[in-house]
């Protein structure tokens, strides 16, 4: 195989079956086509298909988008398989903005964090799957934390979070709280959820050993507790003036 630029690295690993190819450097329109040929020797070369390590990838714009795209519609065509075993966070950002993590056959766990400062408030939006080998990307976001009050962090896109995962997330609350740094979490997915329940169900509820990450649902809760006994409140007032005016006697003229 010919030999790549040195802004790419292409290293393969052939199989009985598959070959393993591992790509790492920064992938742009000027390395796209020395990489689409390479792949597609490698894909041509595996019995049953092309497994692709991504984890070494600095950079990756949508002519790089492109060459995987192609890659698994040839692949397909030869009744074979491209699976992405390994993502870097620039390559999972890409293929979950564009929707292709759909598309492609993707077996890599992977995370990256969203970070928005906003003034002493930095709001996080952990995407992917939260486990123990993804855990190192909760270091990468509390290091820049330096003059924050507040860290708000939106479960939206978190779509797994397995005991290892969960366990450093705890780990990132408590060193928040012990800088001073408010810390809540929101909108929580049913998997994640469930593994907080199940976590609680072991420990006597003063003692959840999750409290800190369900700060801001208690505060919902109780504030839902509260607005509805004020407007059962209201509704007995409301019933008893009613009945108050309903049984007055009006004076004679």
């Amino acid at each position: 195989m010919n030999p790549q630029s040195e802004h790419v690295a292409v290293v393969f690993e052939p199989g009985p079956r598959r070959v393993l190819a591992r790509v790492s450097g920064d992938i742009d329109m000027d390395e796209a086509e020395g990489l689409r040929a390479e792949l597609t020797e490698g894909l041509a070369a595996g019995l049953t298909g092309l497994d692709v390590d991504l984890a070494g990838v600095t950079f990756c714009d949508s002519s790089g988008l492109h060459v995987l795209l192609d890659l698994d519609e040839l692949a397909l065509s030869a009744g074979k398989t491209l699976v992405l075993t390994a993502l870097s966070r620039p390559v999972a950002r890409l293929l979950h903005l564009t929707g292709m993590e759909r598309v492609l056959t993707v077996r890599a766990h992977v995370l990256w964090v969203e970070h928005r400062r906003y003034g002493p408030t930095v709001h996080l939006a952990p995407v992917g799957q939260l486990n123990g080998s993804t855990r190192s990307a909760l270091d990468e976001v509390r290091l820049p934390l330096d003059g924050v009050d507040v860290v708000a962090c939106d479960m939206q896109e978190l779509t797994l979070l397995d005991v290892t995962g969960l366990d450093a997330l705890l780990d990132f609350a408590q060193r928040l709280d012990g800088r001073g740094i408010a810390f809540f979490v929101y909108n929580w997915q049913p998997q994640p959820r469930g593994l907080l329940d199940l976590v609680d169900e072991q420990h006597p509820s003063a003692a959840r050993p999750t409290r800190m990450l369900r700060r801001l649902q208690d505060f919902a809760a109780a504030a839902r507790t509260a607005g509805a006994a004020k407007a059962a409140e209201a509704s007995r007032t409301r019933a008893a003036s009613g009945r108050t005016a309903s049984g007055r006697s009006l004076p004679y003229t």
